[in-house]
């Protein structure tokens, strides 16, 4: 920190020993059994007992008051201050000209940010059910909740509802999103009912992050709760980072990538040369689906690492920490609300910078998605609190909480995600049908997939339908390996309940391999406007209209690859592939960059085909480019033995998708 925040420090401890040296009169800080008859025998006994006991620190109710006050209102002001430029600034900083100054602001704007209404649910329940609601209790509230979601809160959301307990609903086991950073931005509030006694936030915390992540994305919530509960009680801001660092245990990535930046500190570094050291070490392990292998990077220790980088380099100033986290880009309105948060606690609502809180509306204005105002919030919270020390046996004099000292602040529970590839499978049976839901990512990058459907059957490819021949029961097998051998299998079993109509047509003759073949595709799972149902590529249909295409629009952010194509019941002699695209949209439906290739499966490979298209397609990734789509293309090939075929590239468009309204492949029977 500065030489003269040091000093500072220094100085009250001098004044802190002078004073203990002298006559103690005050009481509430230290409690002394130690009588007056005492003799001079006993001395050495009482001084003894005396350094063994429970040191106090007194929290007036105005002084809680503020401090919760200056919490909230710290939030608000950095999710404000960063909120335009959210995930604008991926794997670079923010120039200091897209600073705004906070005056052309409207603080009242937090008051419709999920980074605060989220939490809020919490707290409503608690209001209702007590400070010590099970986690049964808050995960039904949570599950209840009506407003939008991304992430690993969606996907918690959504286990939830489909029956999976809270607590394991936020398990790697079920939530690809498990390390995300969604529970770094609700937990503030834990921190600050739990005032003072961190090792109790710390457990709090890591229990309620449960709910919707695991490991690193838990601990990110651990590490911002602890330092807001020290905040109350400690004398710098050293103290409220160091409890932080505390509760989280050795050997996480966690512990590792916010020591990485206390190092960083301590060796003189500029904010912005420990910024490039941490990219340049952890950039790349985001496991997010959405931002795995792209600079999005939605990841807990990843953004923890910015707020640690603000509060440190901020020096405790409430401005500059804040515009310092938010310059380290990514989540650039949630790291600088937590910051804010935090020197709010510290330093109280009446010690924050005037221009962070005009004009700030403490009763008429709701936060979204509640029942509370500011004032509404902050009195729950005070509530819980008071609850909160009342149930530890915390004591009180007069208008003072005598909050005890925490003599040693311990790590909470060692977990960690599994190194394994991110795998989500779904089975569906329909009559002699399955439709597969799959989706596989790695940071380390996809070596292989496969499907062993339990019939004799394995398909290395993602698969969106398969064909039983007889009815029966099966047992699904899907598995990912990534580039370093790890590897995840996800088992399911499925009953088909009439047997397979496979016409392959006449053998021997030229004809369209599509109705009979598994499609496979890279996104099973599509959220955009066309159908959901990938059969209408094989429908004999190029009808006008979303319903009649497939595309693979899933909210892509990031650059990456797109295929959809077949796999054959065997080997075929292919002689043309006719690809019909689907419509273009201002942010995709095509495949951008000329890198649009076709590939057979050969001998178990993907090998690109020499061959072009009539008429060619286009090279751009723009939709003035392609025109509205509907367009075929027709690739005639040298009659190529293979077992499947598929076309890929680049997907296009801002969102980076592709679309299709039909794919024609004929071949027959080789020799």
């Amino acid at each position: 920190m500065k030489k003269t925040v040091r000093l500072i420090c220094l100085l009250l401890i001098l004044s802190f020993i002078l004073s203990a040296c002298g006559d103690n009169t005050q009481t509430t800080s230290e409690e002394s059994s130690a009588s007056p008859d005492s003799t001079a025998d006993s001395t050495e006994d009482s001084s003894d007992q005396s350094a063994e006991e429970t040191k106090y620190i007194q929290l007036s109710d105005d002084e809680l008051y503020d401090r919760l006050l200056g919490g909230w209102a710290g939030q608000m002001a950095g999710v404000v201050l960063g909120a335009d430029k959210e995930f604008w600034f991926q794997g670079i900083t923010m120039p200091e000209k897209d600073v705004i100054d906070f005056s052309q602001l409207n603080i009242n704007n937090a008051f419709g940010q999920d980074d605060l209404y989220v939490e809020i649910t919490y707290i409503e329940q608690m209001a209702k059910t007590g400070v010590d609601s099970s986690l049964a209790v808050l995960g039904k509230a949570f599950e209840e909740s009506a407003y939008g979601l991304d992430h690993a809160n969606k996907k918690g959301r959504e286990n939830l509802r489909e029956g999976i307990a809270p607590g394991d609903s936020g398990s790697y086991i079920y939530n690809p999103h498990c390390d995300d950073i969604d529970w770094q931005i609700n937990a503030d509030f834990v921190g600050a009912i739990y005032a003072g006694l961190v090792n109790e936030a710390a457990e709090r915390a890591f229990e309620i992050g449960h709910i919707t992540n695991y490991g690193d994305g838990v601990y990110g919530g651990v590490f911002v709760a602890a330092m807001h509960s020290q905040a109350y009680v400690a004398q710098s801001l050293e103290e409220i980072i160091d409890a932080g660092f505390r509760v989280i245990p050795d050997g996480t990535k966690f512990k590792e990538i916010i020591t990485d930046v206390k190092n960083a500190y301590e060796d003189g570094k500029t904010w912005e040369q420990c910024w490039q050291i941490i990219e340049e070490k952890w950039g790349g392990e985001d496991r997010c689906p959405a931002g795995c292998n792209s600079a999005f990077n939605i990841d807990a220790k990843m953004n923890a690492a910015y707020v640690l980088i603000g509060l440190l380099w901020g020096e405790g100033d409430f401005e500059n920490s804040m515009i310092i986290s938010m310059r380290c880009g990514q989540d650039s309105d949630c790291n600088p609300s937590t910051v804010g948060g935090i020197l709010g606690n510290f330093y109280g609502f009446n010690a924050i910078p005037e221009k962070y809180k005009a004009g700030l509306d403490m009763t008429n204005t709701k936060f979204a998605f509640t029942n509370y105002s500011l004032q509404e919030t902050v009195y729950a919270c005070r509530t819980l609190t008071e609850k909160f020390f009342e149930a530890k046996g915390i004591q009180k004099e007069g208008d003072n909480w005598l909050i005890p000292e925490t003599k040693e602040i311990s790590p909470v529970t060692f977990e960690q995600w599994p190194e394994e590839p991110v795998l989500t499978a779904s089975v569906y049976a329909t009559g002699a049908d399955v439709k597969l839901d799959i989706f596989a990512t790695s940071n380390k990058g996809i070596k292989t997939l496969s499907i062993d459907f339990g019939d004799g059957t394995i398909i290395n490819a993602n698969v969106a339908c398969y064909t039983y021949d007889k009815a029966g029961e099966y047992t699904v097998k899907c598995t990912a390996v990534d580039n370093e051998g790890n590897s995840k299998t996800i088992i399911t079993n499925v009953i088909t309940t009439k047997d397979g109509n496979k016409d392959f047509g006449e053998a021997g003759k030229v004809r369209n391999l599509a109705p009979f073949s598994a499609i496979t595709v890279t996104d099973t799972l599509p959220t955009g406007s066309g159908s959901k149902d990938i059969n209408v590529i094989r429908d004999g249909s190029k009808a006008n209209g979303n319903i009649n295409q497939y595309d693979t629009y899933v909210g892509y952010l990031s650059a990456h690859e797109d295929y959809i194509g077949y796999l054959f019941p065997g080997e075929f002699e292919v002689s043309k592939v006719v690809f019909t695209e689907g419509l273009h949209f201002n942010n995709g439906g095509w495949f951008a960059d000329g890198t649009l290739r076709l590939e057979a499966l050969i001998d178990g490979e993907w090998e690109k085909i020499d061959v072009s298209p009539n008429p060619a397609y286009p090279t751009g990734n723009a939709m003035s480019l392609f025109g509205s789509g509907l367009e075929s293309y027709i690739y005639n090939l040298d009659n190529v033995v293979c077992s499947g075929i598929r076309l890929i590239g680049k997907a296009g468009g801002d969102a980076g998708f592709i679309s299709c309204v039909e794919l024609e492949v004929y071949g027959v029977e080789p020799e």
